[in-house]
């Protein structure tokens, strides 16, 4: 009889756990509201150091721009790919590409002409597709080999340019030149680059 006893309070209270188990969780709209205000508070961050990345790129180009020429025709440090670096590893490459594409526009609305607005999109645009391929494969310790490909790309992009526009196909032989002051300004903004990214500022990333 206790046997039996115990064996229905057992069922009893299985029963009641199972029924309690299996009732549907409900949602309320606070975890929707949350999620979605956590949703606008991050694309508010981004929006915001997208914007001053923007500025500091276009700043460290007027910079350079007023700064006394190379004496080596055609070649630039490119102080304004840090900006590009940093924003593609500390919001995403998607966002460095908007920085990289507005930096472009404004210098060319401010300081620049047709033809220099050629040689910057082009460029920039052959920088930043091979840095945005190779820069998880290398990894931020090997950021300055990533930067050297960007500059090596990028004054390929503008040597390219530069025949198609004066249609001279003979300034292919400069080639040497630039490749090889591709490799030295490219680690040298990948150094500095290095540095940022071991700064203070890493608090900062969001990707």
């Amino acid at each position: 009889m206790n046997r039996k006893t115990n064996r229905e309070r057992t069922q009893k209270q299985l029963g009641r756990h199972i029924r309690i188990s299996s009732k549907p969780k409900v949602h309320t709209g606070t975890d929707n509201i949350s999620f979605e205000q956590k949703r606008k508070t991050i694309s508010l961050k981004k929006y915001t150091a997208m914007a001053i990345l923007t500025a500091v790129s276009l700043i460290l180009f007027t910079v350079e721009a007023a700064l006394p020429p190379i004496p080596i025709q055609g070649v630039k440090i490119g102080f304004s790919n840090i900006v590009t670096l940093i924003a593609m590893i500390f919001l995403g490459r998607r966002e460095a590409f908007i920085v990289l594409i507005m930096r472009i526009i404004l210098a060319g609305v401010f300081a620049g002409s047709v033809l220099s607005f050629g040689f910057s999109i082009v460029g920039g645009i052959m920088a930043f597709i091979i840095m945005a391929l190779t820069v998880n494969f290398f990894g931020e310790k090997k950021i300055w080999i990533v930067s050297v490909l960007g500059a090596v790309f990028h004054n390929a992009g503008q040597l390219a340019v530069a025949i198609v526009a004066t249609g001279t196909p003979s300034l292919s032989l400069y080639a040497p030149v630039l490749l090889l002051s591709a490799i030295v300004t490219g680690a040298i903004i990948g150094v500095v680059t290095t540095a940022v990214l071991i700064s203070p500022l890493n608090r900062y990333r969001m990707n």
